[in-house]
């Protein structure tokens, strides 16, 4: 790899793994989600990082859940909370997640440590030449260990420039898939485990979107938003930046129209299919004889 490119990766790194841990440690009983995500994304920017994403989620809630400016969602006793940050410089991704449980009741511990140990014997296992079933049924084999499942339609992926989802997936389970994995390749790891069925669903309204194609528009309310979102190159974007700049009105009109367009796609929270909690644990690496985990902060121990 570009000893110039691998720098960039390894500092979004640096960033994104301090900014994860100092995110969570302020998700106490009470905590405002909407602070904590605005916190996170303030704090990339003041490190030096360029804000990729700054997510969360809440007990059966898997992914992709970003509060709008007047949210009042507020963290509870007992809830299973996800964070997820990602951080780029110029356009390289570290992406990692972990999940906390609020006011430290431990009742979620054992799922907790199974998506650790899932993370763990995945990137074990990460060398070139790995199978991408290999990584899947070691996550599988973790979960079920404890007791639990993996999320098995939500997945790890490939990295690249700009690109959250470089083109190859990594399964949760043994997914048959015979792809090797090759020297220098950018991936993250992401087991979901849960005690529920293993499957999510789209659950309520996007609040998360990304720019599929750049195309002239004739509402002015849709050029404002994609004239403003072209920086981005891409990466996700969340409601709550353009209605603090635009308006909500001006903001629902601009991305219904874009939407119609097919010009942005919209991620709606995902939800596991039967209610039952999930936790996250994600780390993104370079694939090496022993992968090298970028991601990594001197508190993980996955």
């Amino acid at each position: 790899m570009n000893p110039e490119v691998l720098k960039k990766i390894q500092i979004a790194g640096k960033i994104a793994a301090q900014v994860r841990r100092e995110g969570a440690k302020m998700f106490v009983v009470g905590a405002s989600a909407l602070k904590v995500m605005d916190f996170c994304e303030k704090r990339i920017l003041e490190l030096g990082g360029q804000i990729a994403w700054a997510q969360m989620a809440i007990n059966d809630i898997a992914a992709h859940f970003c509060p709008e400016e007047n949210d009042t969602t507020i963290v509870k006793e007992g809830d299973l909370v996800k964070i997820d940050i990602g951080v780029h410089q110029d356009g390289w991704i570290a992406d990692n997640a972990m999940t906390i449980e609020i006011g430290g009741t431990e009742k979620y511990k054992d799922l907790i440590k199974a998506s650790q140990n899932a993370l763990k014997a995945a990137i074990k296992l990460t060398r070139p030449g790995v199978k991408l079933w290999e990584l899947g049924e070691a996550q599988m084999s973790e979960a079920q260990a404890c007791g639990f499942t993996t999320i098995t339609n939500l997945c790890g992926h490939s990295l690249e420039q700009y690109h959250t989802h470089g083109g190859i997936s990594i399964p949760t389970f043994n997914s048959k898939n015979k792809t090797e994995l090759q020297e220098g390749m950018q991936i993250a790891i992401e087991p979901f485990i849960t005690s529920g069925q293993g499957l999510i669903k789209e659950k309520g309204i996007p609040t998360i979107w990304m720019l599929r194609k750049d195309k002239g528009v004739r509402s002015p309310y849709a050029k404002k938003i994609l004239d403003e979102i072209r920086s981005q190159n891409g990466l996700p974007f969340t409601n709550r930046w353009l209605t603090r700049k635009f308006g909500k009105g001006p903001t629902a009109l601009g991305l219904r129209e874009l939407q119609k367009q097919g010009i942005i796609t919209g991620y709606p929270p995902l939800a596991e299919v039967t209610g039952a909690m999930v936790a996250q644990f994600e780390h993104s690496m370079i694939v090496r004889d022993k992968p090298l985990v970028y991601t990594r902060h001197d508190d993980d121990e996955w």
